[in-house]
């Protein structure tokens, strides 16, 4: 058997391509010529000199597949490294000591400072709490004729609430109330009010008031067909007998349905009316779950420091009955303001709301304790 090498090995590679070979996996043996054998590197080296004078294309529409073969180069199996285990353990840390600013803490240490000269830088001393008349008097100076001139602008107490109950995950919803302070002042406000009762003197009194709306079954009967609706009720005021026929209702009105506790449920009309007409009403909202805010005027700038007070103290007392004694303090922070200065007076609150003392809370909640025995003695006597 002989081989072909160089130019014959070229024209041998093309008898085969025009006459036909058969591939035999090591080389090409050539039909016709048994004795011919091209070997398969020399095969590749003529197709490689047969795609330079591009006479492949012209002898047969055969695609020859080619390869590279002095370019190509030996593959490497990568070395096995072994995977870094170290993430998978706990890695031990050394604990940071942090050095806290007493500044931003409520330490004794710094609540202890107090400033020695009429000026000071504040980032050095923790704010001065003040009294309510104290804070009143600072901003009836802001409201001078020479100053600011607003004598006849509001004051407001900013208050922060604390909405914990005892159980961590409950927290409570927002408050709404209405007061009727002692020292009553101007005041903008246009309710719409309806007033629920039976009684011919009772519709008399709703008459003479000025009531929106006044009645039972009729005015039922308009708010459950639409032809009262919901909007046109601010205040719903509603005697007992008539409370039954307002439960159809109920889901209408909602937080406006007559509640005892919200003092719109009474047989004194006058008294109700009174209330929700020269009285103020509050509503808190919520900045997290746990904190409550709410800000209620006190009166004009205007009226005595004294009667600025008893509101303030009408207000604390409103708003800390919707919540436990036992459970603390239920205000926590008040801010006296009054717009458009903007100052922002700290107040002492521990001397006017209760609970902030460790005594008085355990007596708040020794009274709750009793008060709950003293249910249960009289829930079993009427049992027996």
């Amino acid at each position: 058997m002989a081989t072909c090498t160089g130019y014959g090995l070229t024209l041998s590679v093309l008898r085969a391509v025009c006459v036909g070979g058969v591939y035999t996996g090591i080389g090409v043996r050539v039909r016709g010529c048994p004795k011919l054998f091209i070997g398969f590197r020399s095969l590749m080296i003529a197709v490689h000199r047969l795609q330079s004078l591009e006479l492949c294309k012209v002898l047969s529409p055969v695609v020859i597949q080619v390869r590279n073969i002095s370019q190509r180069k030996t593959r490497y199996k990568a070395p096995h490294v072994a995977k870094d285990t170290s993430k998978w353990t706990k890695a031990l840390k050394q604990k940071e000591v942090v050095v806290k600013d007493p500044r931003r803490t409520n330490s004794p240490v710094w609540l202890s400072r107090v400033p020695v000269d009429d000026v000071w830088i504040r980032s050095y001393y923790p704010q001065i709490k003040l009294s309510i008349e104290e804070s009143i008097i600072r901003h009836k100076e802001y409201a001078d004729p020479t100053m600011l001139d607003n004598l006849e602008g509001f004051i407001y107490a900013d208050m922060e609430l604390d909405m914990k109950t005892t159980k961590k995950t409950k927290f409570l919803s927002n408050i709404k109330g209405t007061v009727l302070l002692p020292h009553q002042f101007e005041q903008t406000l246009n309710q719409k009010i309806a007033i629920f009762c039976k009684k011919a003197e009772d519709l008399e009194m709703a008459k003479k008031l000025g009531a929106n709306f006044f009645g039972c079954e009729d005015l039922v009967k308009q708010i459950s067909t639409g032809m009262i609706s919901k909007e046109d009720i601010d205040v719903a005021l509603c005697t007992p007998d008539a409370l039954t026929d307002l439960i159809s209702i109920r889901s209408i009105l909602r937080d406006k349905f007559p509640v005892k506790g919200k003092g719109n449920l009474s047989s004194n009309i006058e008294e109700m009316w009174n209330l929700y007409t020269k009285g103020v009403t509050y509503i808190s909202t919520k900045e997290s779950e746990a904190v409550g805010k709410l800000q209620v005027p006190l009166g004009q700038l205007k009226m005595p420091v004294e009667q600025l007070k008893e509101n303030f103290l009408a207000y604390v007392d409103s708003i800390c009955e919707g919540r436990s004694k036992a459970l603390g303090p239920f205000i926590t922070k008040v801010f006296i303001v009054a717009p458009p200065s903007t100052e922002k007076f700290l107040l002492k609150v521990e001397d006017y709301v209760p609970g902030h003392t460790k005594a008085a809370a355990e007596q708040a909640a020794e009274e709750e304790s009793s008060d709950s025995d003293d249910e249960e003695t009289a829930a079993r006597k009427k049992r027996k």
